[in-house]
This record gives C-alpha cells, structure tokens and sequence, in this order.
C-alpha cells in the first residue's frame, strides 16, 4: 500500500471541472492545487491532470486545507495569494477570519531519515514552516507553495460555500476558485476531544536545561516575564486550534516561585504560578488533561535521581536527590497530598496524570519508578499514570494506566499490549527520534500522509492517545551553551513541529502540524461514525492502513477517505456490509499480504512456506466485519519440525490491522485435529474434530456474532467461546509453521441470518452425511437435513424451524433441494407452507404450495412483503416419494433474504474494464463497498462514444418482491459522481429476457455520494438491470460503484 503504480487507464484520472483563466501576458506563469497532505517542493513541476480550484469537505469545528502552488519560467515580483470570505446558501458566510493563507518556508538543510520522500531534485531543501503571507520574489522555474486554510465555525450552517484566492504577482492575477462543503457534522473542541494528544513542550521544568532555555532565548525573554507568558497565552491557543489537549505542566518547576521552606523542612507550597499556567490552557479551550514531567532522571551509569524542590543557601529551587531515602520519602510525604489537595480544589485531580520515569529499562530505573507510584497512590487511589517506554516492563503493569510504547515495540509485542488494553489500561502510541524505518513517524523528509494517519493508526489497534517528545525543544542537544536556528540549521523535524515567531511572541505552524491536525479531526470523524456504523468506519480505515509500515502514501486518497466518512455520517443508510465469495478462478485479487509464500495453483490458494511459525497471514483486503459468519475448505500439506502437527492454518477473524494475528480471534485447526480460538495470547477454547485424518480437506467455519464465537468443522458444531474483545475487524487466512491450500472462501455478514443458526425439527436423520445442522451450514449444493426413517413408509407431515437469533426485516426465503446427482429435487415436499414469526408464537403464514413439482438443483425462492421476522417454519403435508416408495422430507439448505436482495449477488455486463489494480470489476458492483481505490470501485464499463448503450444486470437468485433500486455513484473525491449514466433507465425481469422500464432518466445531473433511490409499485422479479444511452464526462464510461436492490 505503501507506493502505488501509474493509474492503468483514464477512467481512474482526476475529472477537472474548472480551468484557470489565465492573463495572456502572463503564459509563463502556472498556477495549480493540490491536497494539503501531499509534499510540495521547490522542484515540483506542475503534472498532468492536476486540479485547478479549491474543492474542501469539512465537518463543522473542522480546519480542512489545500495547496497553492505557483511556478513561472521566470522570475517573478510582488507574488502573494490573498482570499476572502466564502458565500453560502440562504445568505450564510464562512467569514474572511476564517480563512487563512501562508506561504510555506523552504527550509535547506533538511536531514532525510528511514523511508523519506526525496525532493524530485534530489536535494535537501523541504518546505514545512508556513509564515506570512508577504510579497515575495520568486526565482525562474521553483515552485512556491501556499497554505490555504478554512476552519469552519462550529455554528455553520451546512451547505457549499464558494469565493475565490487571488494569485498577484508581476505578471498578473490568477483567481483560483474556492468551493467549501459543509457537512451537518460537527465535531468537539478541544478540550472535548475523544483521542488524547500529547505533545510535550517546553516551558518550565522537564530538564531544567533545554527545556527551560529555548523559549527565552528564542524570545529574548525571561522565564514569567510578561512577554514569557505572552508566549504561553500563544502557545496554548496553537493548541486549543491543533486538539492538543493534554498539556504538558510540570507542577513542581510551577511550585518554585511562590513555595517556601522553613528551618525544620516543612514547605509551604504556593500554587498562584501553576494555577496561572494551567488557567491559561483553560481559558484558551485546550486543557482536557494535564500531564507533569516525569519526577526521575535516568542519568549515565544506571543512576536515578529524584526531582525535588528545596531550599539551597535560602533560594528555593530545583535539586537532584537519591529515591527513596528519609529525605526524599519526607519530600513527596509533604508534596503529594498538597497536590491531590489543590487538584481537588480545582476541579483537576481526575485530570492529572502522575510520570516517574521517561524510558525506564534497568532494574534500578524499574524500582525507582515503581517507589515513586506507590507513594502517589497512597494519596492518589485512583491515579492516570503513563511513562512513554522503549521496552516491554511487566514488572509495571501494576503502576501505569496508560501503556505508551513506540510504534516498533508495539509491532513486536501486539499481543502483550493487546491484553493491557483488553485488562483495562489505555493505550497511547508513541514517537521520539525512533522509529526511523518504514513506520508512521513526523520527520519532515516523511511523506506526509505518515504524520496524518499515525491517530488512524493508534485508532485502528484500540489506542485513545498519542505521544511525541518535541513539539518546541528549540536547542541544540549537540551544543547546549547554542539555541537552534529552527528555520536553516539541520534538521530532522524529530525535536520541533513548530517554530518561534519571535516577532508576535507566537509560534510558526508547519505544514505537519496542520497534517497531524486533520489526522487527529479524522480520529473524531471515525470515532463519530464507529458509534452507528463500526463496520464503515473500519472498513475505511483498512483502506488506508495494512499496519504501521504498510499503509497509503497518497494525500489525495486520505483526503477522499475524510470526505467518504463524512459522507457515510450524514447518510441515512445502514451500516455496511461486504458478503464474499472466492473459489481462486480468478487469482488472489482481493487479498493483501506481506508474508509467506502465496500463490494460486490448480484453482486453490497456496501458502507453501511452513517455516514460519507467526504473522503469516493473507487477508480480505477493504472490508470489514461485525457479525458474520465465515469458512473455508483447508488442506495442511506440510508442518515444520518446530511443533510438528500442532502446527495450524485457518482464519482470521474481526482482527484490526490486516497482517495481526494478536488481535481478534485466530481459528485455526492443527494437523493433529485440534480446532482452537486464540485471542492476544490467550487460548479461549479448543475441541478435536472426530476422525481427522493428517492433511485430510476440512470446511473451517466460524460464525462470530456478538461475543459469541461458534466454530464448526464441515456441519458439525465443536467448539463455542464467549469474549467480547473485538466486536469488529476484518478477516484473513494464516498459516502457523505450515503449508496449506485453501479453497471456497465464504464470508456471509448476515446477509443470510439463517447461516449457523439454531435449527429445530419434527424429526431427523443423523447418518451419512444428513445431519440437521448441515441445512444452514452455508452449503447449498449436496445434502443437509432429512427427516427420520422411522417412519418413512407412509405420507405424514414433518417440518423444519430456523430461529434467527432476533427479529430483522426479511422478504424471501430460499430452500435448496439435495444436488446430489441423480438423487436431486428428492425429498422436497409436494404440499408445503412457508411461515415467519417474529414471537415463535404467532405465525403469518408467506408462502403455501400445493403440488410442487420436482425441482432441479438451485433455490426455490419464496418472496413476500418485508415482514419482522425471527422464526422461519417450512411444513410439509404431502411428501415426495422417492424411488424405493419412502417419505422423507429433505432440504439441502434454508436461507433467510432481506434488505439489500443484489449484496454478494452475480453480475452481468454489457461491457467492463476489470482493472484488479484499481478495483474496477464486475463483481464489485454488488459487493458492499463503494468507491475504495486500489479495493473496490465498483464496475466500469469500457470507454466510447456518449450516445452507446452500456448496461449491467444483477441476478438476485429467484423471484423477489422489490419496489426500490439504488444506485450509488463512485465517491472518490473529485471524481465523485463521474461516470454516472445522464439518460438511463431502471428494469426488471423475471427470466432475465422480458424486461419492464420502472425508471426513465433523462439528463439526470451529476450525483453526489449519497444513494440515488428509484422507487416503483412492487413487482416481483428475479433479474434488475440499469440501461444507460446517454454518458457524461469523456472518455465516456458508465459507472457504478454499487446497485442494490430493496
């Protein structure tokens, strides 16, 4: 995911709407936008295909941003961008104060680190501090980018707001157009926020060296002076405006200004300095939380000394002391409960989390930091407490409420930290100077996409909150006696996001600040969406993130996930849902791996690797799941010697990042015919599948439905766990130190509730191969239930119950007959009745069929009005003889059908590209997902001329009562409704040939992201196609990111 290939063909090109108008004297100028979280540098030359206008989506409370660039093969005067207001419907306007413009500062001497992003010229110059917006010459042939910003008013109304920028210069004006939508979202200020930001910086304290030097030597100030605390008023706006909302206060640096200490030791602590302090963060909306430095330096040689405050020849002041000794024990006797006392005062205690020790490793440090904790929680007994580590501490568990590990120590011990979260602790991410490989991190040669998705990230694994050591460490570690030159020393972008204004006593922002700024609104946005549809707003998140070293680099394709969860915030539609089929005919298009040895062979999905015993893992690329249900046929070919035949292959299930097999529930079956559940390091249950044969085929199947886990081998139930850890996630196959092949990969989200569930019955078979369970095993071909050949020689009634768990809208049910050659359609009853209950009481009776001749293999499909149903009864009173004169009534498979009948159904075309890459295919039409680049686009015709007719054609699988079609247009930013038919119609069929228009459209304009719905008298058909003569925008495709069908 990481670096994508050239786009296979212009239907995944960017559709330009607008064109600058450009003065005639001004040719050699070019002006062009681009997202804000794409890198623009000095020698980027305008592409092909770029945009010309500014298009934002935001919620309300939101900054949403883009780039201006301007270039000239000349040099240029006088260039600046200047914008105003925007205007809206029925009078509304985002005010001029509202929108903001920077020129971005080329910094020169940028240090490039692990997986950086070159410039195109090869060179070290990087832009990143966005300053004034002054007129400034600009040489031939360098591009110079502006930051165009709008935050939108928490009150705004929703709607499209459109004005201008202006582009001045020598050579003339260039306007570029401005369109900003406005959502009915809103997300919380700052100090309201769901995720937690920790950028630590300096003020008072910390190391009382850099920390403490860098702001008046910056500012040519004093330490609370009034011009210090100009900066800090400064300081914590730029917070309030960025969500970092967990300010970094060191309580006892704060103290020493306004304590004293008396001859017998005894201090009186003054707290006007730190009330001050924490007040201003207050009043500026950015303190959620507050959190102190840690109290213990770990200096060389293992030594560990306490920050304490005391009076040294008559000045109160900081000192370094032994832990626990009678006079540090004395110390924090007196300065803790002065703290929990004031905190309670304030109204802060719940908000305040304790530090012992940065980075703890050794023993020594683990003692010293452990001594700390026990003192606090003597006076604090429900404390935060959180230490950012670079190690794995057990030893700690007992004293941290929050685990902090870096983002690789996180990777190496998923499961250990999984299970601290799942105990109860929170779970932050944390950066500083590592890590320096592929993994998210903010340096500045960093793709920028890496800043904006680490909360993603943090969200994805379960994590509330993020940590980074340097937000303004402005000193120069290499020589401490030196402050930084922020703007032309070297530099990584590891010890400073922002830079000194000194002029203002403010601070510069950098482009990645207003990056990690929309990542942390992204963490609103998809934590607002996660409480009514989790399934959406993981699928998304899986678009852009495998895990921490494979994810999108694209800023354009994370700007149209943001805009893609607005849009699924303020649809009416229900949750997603992706039903999934594979049987390999057609590769491995739909799943993404990073190890193991994967491959198609012989129609069957191939891991011929047994070396490793972990992480191996294949998974379901782009979706997501809640309850589903879930199987595959699989083969063990080969174990290695390490564990031999206990090692395993099987499924993923609901795990959060597509390559972890530590989060969500790994079920596999071993070689030697044990089926277990394992979840972060825990096996929840294990059973042994009777008669397993070394390297037999087995049908794996696990039906998760809440926190209940049921796995089945082939129809037979063995194994059932409760845990509610993960209710959604995605789904992949693995290996575990074994070769394997894998085959019939069925992933049924409900689409079929009768799937797994609890079946009832008159009477029943139970031998060769007919067993009650197998009727909603999910196998429609074969065998299932019969009823009992105990009394078979004459014609009697029997029947069969399915209890799908709870009521749900259903408007079908399909009964499959046995298929098994020469033997099929026998069994299936000649006089029955089809019913449905919502109680198990009262029963409506849906379908009644006398005299039902002998079907053929396929579902006899029984629809009616949608009904709430949770019981479905099939009765039969006059049974099928078969060749010897019994009575049995058999069925192969029930299946329950409601909502949406076209999900996970065939397609047919006139005509259609099947670009895998870019996930342009016939089957995606009816997959569930909509507008996913490089997962699932939905289909696309091939290119034309306008007036050609294209049409797709969705086969629902038997008759079905429907009086609603919806079409929903590809919603991938710009591009979003593109491809949509002008003229169209919407019609129905029974046998696929006869075909009745229930929808004309002529000059239908271009959709949005919403479904576009087209309701008609119920009709009963089988077959629904959209016909379209009449195409918009060339090369002319028709398109369709998805039909369903209600």
């Amino acid at each position: 995911m990481a670096i994508r290939p050239a786009l296979s063909a212009a239907v995944s090109l960017l559709v330009i709407s607008t064109l600058l108008a450009v003065p005639a004297h001004a040719a050699a100028l070019s002006v062009w936008v681009q997202s804000a979280a794409e890198r623009a540098f000095s020698s980027t030359v305008r592409p092909s295909g770029d945009s010309s206008s500014v298009a934002l989506w935001a919620a309300r409370g939101e900054s949403e941003a883009a780039q201006i660039l301007v270039r000239s093969d000349t040099p240029l005067t006088g260039v600046q961008v200047t914008a105003g207001a925007l205007s809206g419907p029925s009078g509304a306007v985002i005010p001029a104060s509202a929108v903001t413009v920077r020129r971005e500062y080329n910094h020169p001497r940028i240090s490039k680190v692990g997986a950086h992003q070159s410039p195109p010229d090869g060179g070290t110059a990087y832009y990143d501090a966005l300053v004034e917006n002054t007129p400034q010459t600009l040489a031939a042939n360098l591009t110079l980018p502006y930051h165009y910003s709008v935050r939108v008013p928490a009150s705004q109304a929703p709607g499209t707001y459109t004005g201008t920028a202006t582009v001045r210069s020598g050579a003339g004006d260039v306007v570029v157009n401005v369109a900003v939508t406005v959502y009915g979202v809103t997300i919380p200020p700052a100090d309201r926020s769901t995720f937690k930001m920790n950028n630590w910086f300096t003020s008072a304290g910390w190391d009382y060296n850099g920390t403490v030097r860098a702001i008046p030597a910056q500012y040519g100030v004093q330490m609370f002076d009034a011009n210090w605390w100009r900066v800090i008023e400064n300081i914590a706006a730029n917070h309030a405006k960025h969500r970092n909302n967990v300010i970094f206060a060191d309580f006892q640096a704060l103290l020493i200004p306004d304590t004293t200490v008396d001859a017998a030791g005894d201090y009186t602590f003054g707290w006007a300095t730190f009330d001050r302090f924490v007040q201003t963060f207050v009043d500026a909306g950015a303190m959620q939380y507050i959190y102190t430095p840690h109290l213990l330096e770990g200096l060389p040689n293992d030594v560990v000394k306490l920050d304490m405050i005391k009076k040294v020849n008559g000045v109160v002041q900081r000192v370094l002391a032994d832990p626990d000794t009678a006079e540090t024990n004395a110390y924090l006797a007196q300065l803790f409960p002065a703290l929990k006392a004031h905190l309670d005062a304030k109204g802060w205690t719940d908000l305040f989390y304790m530090s012992a020790l940065d980075e703890p490793s050794t023993a020594n440090q683990v003692n010293a930091a452990k001594w700390v904790y026990a003192t606090y929680r003597e006076y604090f007994p429900n404390p935060l407490t959180n230490e950012a580590h670079l190690a794995v501490l057990p030893a700690m568990e007992g004293d941290l409420t929050t685990a902090t590990p870096y983002t690789g120590l996180y990777d190496g011990n998923v499961g250990y930290y999984q299970r601290r979260r799942l105990s109860g602790a929170d779970l932050w991410l944390y950066n500083c100077i590592v890590p320096q490989d592929r993994r998210m991190n903010r340096f500045i040669s960093y793709h920028l996409a890496s800043t904006r998705l680490t909360p993603w990230l943090t969200w994805k694994i379960g994590g509330t909150g993020y940590l980074h050591w340097g937000w303004n460490f402005w000193w120069d570690f290499s020589d401490l006696n030196r402050s930084s030159d922020t703007f032309d020393d070297w530099q990584t972008g590891d010890n400073w996001l922002v830079r000194p204004n000194k002029a203002a006593y403010d601070v510069y922002d950098s482009v990645r600040s207003e990056t990690q700024l929309d990542g942390l609104e992204d963490v609103e946005l998809l934590n607002l969406l996660a409480r009514t549809k989790p399934v959406t707003a993981r699928a998304i998140a899986d678009t852009l993130i495998t895990d921490s070293t494979s994810y999108e680099q694209s800023g354009l394709e994370v700007d149209n996930r943001h805009r893609q969860i607005l849009d699924a915030l303020v649809s009416q539609g229900p949750d997603l849902s992706f039903p999934y089929a594979d049987d390999f005919a057609a590769g491995e298009k739909s799943w993404r791996h990073s190890a193991g040895a994967w491959s198609v062979s012989g129609g069957e999905y191939v891991q011929s690797d047994s070396s490793a015993t972990w992480g191996i893992t294949a998974a379901l690329e782009g979706r997501a799941y809640r309850d589903v249900v879930a199987g595959v046929d699989l083969r063990i070919t080969g174990v290695n010697a390490s564990g031999g035949r206990t090692n395993w292959a099987g499924l993923m299930v609901r795990n959060l990042n597509a390559t972890d097999m530590d989060t969500g529930y790994l079920v596999a079956l071993r070689d030697n015919g044990q089926v277990f559940v394992y979840r972060s390091g825990v096996t929840l249950g294990s059973a042994a599948v009777p008669g397993y044969v070394s390297g037999q085929w087995t049908r794996l199947r696990v039906a998760a439905r809440g926190a209940t886990l049921t796995v089945h081998a082939g129809a037979k139930k063995i194994l059932t766990v409760t845990d509610s850890a993960y209710p959604v996630g995605g789904l992949a196959l693995v290996t575990g130190g074994a070769s394997a092949r894998f085959d019939n990969v069925r992933v049924n989200p409900e689409t079929n509730p009768a799937e797994g569930r609890t079946v009832t019955v008159s009477s029943s078979y139970e031998g060769d191969g007919w067993t009650t369970p197998a009727v909603v095993d999910g196998a429609r071909a074969g065998i299932g239930w019969s009823s009992s050949t105990a009394n078979m020689g004459g014609n009697h009634t029997e029947w069969i119950q399915v209890d799908l768990g709870g009521a749900r809208p259903l408007s079908r049910v399909d009964l499959h007959p046995r298929s098994d050659g020469p033997n099929t359609g026998l069994g299936f009853p000649v006089d029955f009745t089809v019913q449905v209950s919502a109680d198990g009481s009262s029963w409506t009776t849906v379908a009644t069929r006398t005299g039902f001749p002998r079907p053929g293999a396929g579902a006899q499909t029984f629809p009616f009005p949608t009904a709430s149903v949770r019981h479905i009864r099939v009765t039969g009173t006059n049974l099928r003889p078969d060749q010897h004169g019994n009575h049995h009534m058999q069925l192969a498979e029930i299946e329950a059908v409601g909502g949406n009948l076209a999900a996970g159904r065939p397609v047919t075309a006139s005509s259609s590209v099947e670009y895998t890459d870019e996930g342009w295919l016939r089957t995606n039409l009816t997959d569930g997902a909509r507008s996913a680049l490089w997962y699932s686009m939905g289909w696309s015709s091939l290119p034309g001329t306008a007036g050609r007719t294209e049409w797709a054609v969705v086969d629902l699988g038997g008759p079905s009562l429907v009086s609603r079609v919806d079409l929903h247009a590809r919603s991938d930013g710009e591009n979003t409704g593109s491809g949509f038919p002008a003229d169209f119609t919407v019609q129905v069929s029974a046998d696929g040939s006869s075909w009745t228009t229930v929808a004309t459209r002529t000059g239908y304009p271009r959709p949005g992201a919403s479904a576009q719905a087209f309701s008609f008298t119920p009709v009963t058909a089988r077959h629904v196609r959209v016909v379209g003569t009449g195409h918009r925008d060339a090369p002319y495709h028709m398109q369709l990111a998805e039909l369903e069908v209600h």
